[in-house]
């Protein structure tokens, strides 16, 4: 059921988008910064640490599994009518906690590239909702003084959601939603999920398409555009 439900907001945002929308997306580029929280679930990497005696635990400082922090800076660009091409740069960390051994950190960060459906004025003025689909590479490093660490560089994939609400024609804030699919073996324990829910807010800047000119050259009786 979980694999139908991105194709089928794709499907419902295609189809009630020309009689909710006003505004085109050609020519239009935005820049979205901002952070907030990564969630991470890793019931099998749990699973088989316990079985091997190394059950997680949080009896240690900093210990933020399954939650920790993330932040990214999306750039996008309108390149068709309905359809905007994004490339995102991201980061992401956690620490968890293994008994017996000293807290792990894990950190992964990387860019992904992809396109995004979305509307402009969808259905009050200045609300920009999109879905999408990217990959790219993503770099993971998994460590801790107690354990060997594990590094991998590998091919990410992710799906993401969200609206933009602009407040002046250039600027706005936005609300992203996406989950990132990465995964790493750890400690010779079993793999682990480096990816997961990702949950962002921020600032987005806009910038207009700009109107074509015409360009008056003396001697000829009309204008070419630029």
């Amino acid at each position: 059921m979980n694999r139908l439900l991105f194709p089928a907001a794709l499907a419902l945002l295609c189809a009630a988008g020309p009689a909710l929308a006003q505004g085109s997306t050609t020519d239009i580029g935005r820049v979205s910064i901002g952070g907030g929280l990564r969630w991470t679930m890793n019931d099998h990497f749990n699973a088989k640490a316990a079985e091997a005696g190394r059950a997680p635990t949080s009896r240690e400082e900093f210990v933020t599994a399954p939650l920790g922090f993330e932040g990214m800076a999306s750039f996008g660009y309108g390149a068709f009518d309905w359809l905007e091409v994004a490339v995102d740069l991201f980061a992401g960390f956690e620490s968890f906690k293994l008994e017996g051994w000293l807290p792990f950190s894990s950190l992964s960060y990387g860019a992904l590239i992809g396109l995004r459906l979305t509307r402009y004025d969808v259905l009050l003025p200045g609300l920009v909702p999109y879905v999408g689909v990217q990959t790219g590479p993503l770099l993971v490093l998994v460590s801790s003084p107690s354990a060997p660490g594990a590094e991998r560089i590998m091919q990410g994939w992710s799906v993401n959601g969200g609206a933009s609400y602009k407040f002046t024609d250039r600027l706005g804030v936005f609300v992203d939603v996406r989950y990132l699919y990465g995964r790493v073996f750890v400690a010779d324990l079993a793999g682990r999920n480096v990816g997961g829910v990702l949950v962002s807010a921020g600032l987005s800047i806009f910038f207009p398409a700009t109107p074509s000119r015409e360009l008056e050259v003396p001697g000829f009786g009309g204008g070419s555009r630029l």
